[in-house]
C-alpha cells in the first residue's frame, strides 16, 4: 500500500480530490457509452487524454510504492549548538597574489528595472585584516562580474548565466581570474543544474590545474544549512531544483520528521521548475499531513504557486490534473479564498468538472516570513534566511535585536542564496548605524554571487565579508 493516501477527503478535511485513474476510467466509460453520437476525432482525443492520465497516475503510484518498500528510517541527530565562526587568515590558500586596494571608483549602470547608481569596483576588503587573497582580472572582467551579480539579484538567472558562461570562455578576458568561474558554479548549484556544473568542473580543472568545487546534493545541503536542532526546534525540509519524481527522498525525510514532531517547516524557495509527477507527489503529501493534524510552516509557497501557474493554460488538458490541484491546495493552505475561487473557475473551464470547494485549513498554517532569520541569544551568530527580498523590515528588526546583546554582529550566510538589489541597499542603510555605534559586523559563508553584489553595493565599507570556502 502506498504511504500517502489517495486523493480524497474526510470530515472537516479539504474537498475530495478524485484520483486520476478513476477520472480517466469514468471518462473512458462515458466515451464508450456515447460512442454512437460522438464525433470520431473528439472520441479519439478523449481516449488519448484518458490514457495519458492513467499513465501519469501509475507513475506517481509506482514512485510512492518504491518509497514504501525501500524506505529506511533515518536517525535524527540533533546538531550541537552553533559554534562561533572565526575569520580565516587565508580564505584562498592556492592563490598567491594579494590585490591592493583600488581607490578609483567606476560608475555602472544597473539594468533598466533598477536605479542607476555609482558603485565601486573594488572586490577586496580595503582595511588590513579584511584583505581576501583573490586573483582579480582586468576592469573588463570586473564589469562582467558586477553586471552578472546584479542580474542574478534581479532574478534574471538566464541572462546572468549567459554573461558568466561567455566570460569564462572569452580569451580576451584575463585568464587568471576565478571569480566569474566561482559565481557560475554557485549559479548552477542554486538553480539545480548539476550536468552543467560537472562539465564546468572539468574545464576548471584543466584551466587552473586544481580541484574544482564539488556539487552538493539537496540532502547534504539541507544538513549543512539547517539551523541547529535544539530541543523544541521545528524540523525543516527544504525542496530544491526541479519538483519532479526525485523529491521522493525529501518526502521520506518529511514523513520521518512528522513521526516525532507535530509541526513541520516546508521550504519551497529553491524550487526552480515543476512537473506534473512532482506536483502529484507533493499534493498527496500535503493532504496526508492535513489528515494527520500537523501544523505547517510554509516558506515560499506563494512563489511555488506562481511557478505552477506558469506551466498551466486555461482550456488545455494536460496528462493530469495534479498541477491544478496542487495550486488550489496551496492557495487553500495560504487561506487565499479570492485567488482560490478565480483559479477554480479556470480549472472548471479546463476540465469541465466541478472544482474542489474552498475549506479554510483546520490546522495551524503560517507562512513564516523567512526574512526574520534565526535569533538565539545563546548563539554567537545570526543565521540569515534563504532569500532576502525587498521586504526587509522584519529581518532588520531581528538583526537589531541580536546586535543589542552582541558587540560582534556575526551574520552567518550559509543558507542565503539570493539578495535582491533593493534589499541589498536597505541592508547597507540599516546596518550602517550599527557600525557607527561601535559594533563590528561580519558576514560569513557568503556565496560568490552575493559576495560580488555586496561589493558593488558598498557593504564592504561597513562589514567584513567572507566568501564561503570552496
Amino acid at each position: 500500500m502506498a504511504i500517502f493516501g489517495l486523493f480524497g477527503k474526510k470530515d472537516n478535511q479539504p474537498a475530495p480530490v478524485e484520483k486520476d485513474t478513476s477520472r480517466a476510467k469514468r471518462k473512458e466509460g462515458d466515451a464508450k457509452a456515447n460512442a454512437g453520437n460522438a464525433d470520431p476525432e473528439r472520441l479519439k482525443q478523449a481516449q488519448r487524454n484518458a490514457a495519458r492520465a492513467n499513465a501519469t497516475a501509475r507513475k506517481i503510484d509506482a514512485i510512492e510504492s518504491e518509497m514504501s518498500s525501500e524506505f529506511r528510517p533515518s536517525v535524527m541527530v540533533a546538531n550541537p549548538d552553533t559554534l562561533p565562526l572565526t575569520t580565516p587568515t587565508n580564505t584562498f590558500p592556492n592563490q598567491k597574489q594579494s590585490v591592493e586596494k583600488n581607490d578609483s571608483p567606476t560608475t555602472m549602470t544597473a539594468p533598466s528595472a533598477l536605479p542607476t547608481m555609482a558603485v565601486t569596483t573594488e572586490f577586496l576588503l580595503g582595511e588590513e585584516g579584511k584583505t581576501i587573497f583573490i586573483e582579480v582580472g582586468t576592469s573588463e572582467t570586473e564589469q562582467v562580474i558586477e553586471e552578472a551579480s546584479i542580474l542574478f539579484a534581479n532574478e534574471q538567472n538566464a541572462m546572468a548565466e549567459q554573461l558568466l558562461a561567455e566570460a569564462v570562455h572569452d580569451e580576451k578576458l584575463n585568464k587568471t581570474t576565478k571569480m566569474a568561474w566561482w559565481m557560475l558554479f554557485d549559479l548552477y548549484q542554486i538553480t539545480g543544474k548539476q550536468q552543467q556544473f560537472e562539465s564546468l568542473s572539468i574545464e576548471y580543472a584543466n584551466r587552473f590545474e586544481t580541484s574544482p568545487p564539488t556539487w552538493i546534493d539537496s540532502a547534504q545541503s539541507e544538513a549543512e544549512t539547517a539551523p541547529a536542532q535544539r530541543k523544541g526546534a521545528v524540523p525543516a525540509v527544504a525542496f530544491s531544483g526541479k519538483l519532479d519524481g526525485s523529491i521522493i527522498k525529501m518526502l521520506e525525510r518529511m514523513q520521518k520528521f512528522g513521526e516525532s514532531s507535530n509541526v513541520l517547516r516546508l521550504e519551497f524557495t529553491k524550487i526552480t521548475d515543476v512537473d506534473p509527477v512532482g506536483c502529484g507527489l507533493l499534493l498527496r503529501s500535503l493532504q496526508k499531513l492535513q489528515k494527520s493534524g500537523h501544523d505547517l510552516i510554509l516558506v515560499g509557497a506563494a512563489e511555488l504557486v506562481a511557478k505552477i501557474r506558469s506551466i498551466l493554460e486555461v482550456g488545455r488538458r494536460d496528462e493530469t490534473e495534479a498541477p491544478w490541484l496542487l495550486m488550489l491546495e496551496l492557495m487553500r493552505l495560504l487561506n487565499q479564498e479570492k485567488e482560490f475561487e478565480e483559479a477554480s473557475i479556470d480549472y472548471c473551464i479546463t476540465f469541465e468538472v466541478s472544482p474542489p470547494a474552498f475549506v479554510a485549513p483546520q490546522n495551524k498554517i503560517t507562512t513564516a516570513a523567512d526574512e526574520g532569520g534565526a535569533v538565539d541569544a545563546l548563539s554567537d551568530s545570526f543565521l540569515m534566511p534563504n532569500t532576502v527580498d525587498g521586504k526587509t523590515d522584519q529581518l532588520i528588526a531581528s538583526i537589531g535585536k541580536f546586535a543589542a546583546s552582541h558587540n560582534q554582529v556575526l551574520l552567518d550566510c550559509k543558507r542565503l542564496t539570493r539578495v535582491d538589489f533593493t534589499a541589498a541597499g536597505q541592508l547597507l542603510s540599516n546596518l550602517a548605524p550599527l557600525c557607527s555605534s561601535g559594533k563590528t559586523i561580519e558576514m560569513h559563508n557568503v556565496n560568490y554571487l552575493i559576495y560580488a553584489l555586496f561589493n558593488v553595493m558598498g557593504l564592504k565599507e561597513i562589514a567584513q565579508i567572507v566568501p564561503r570556502k570552496l
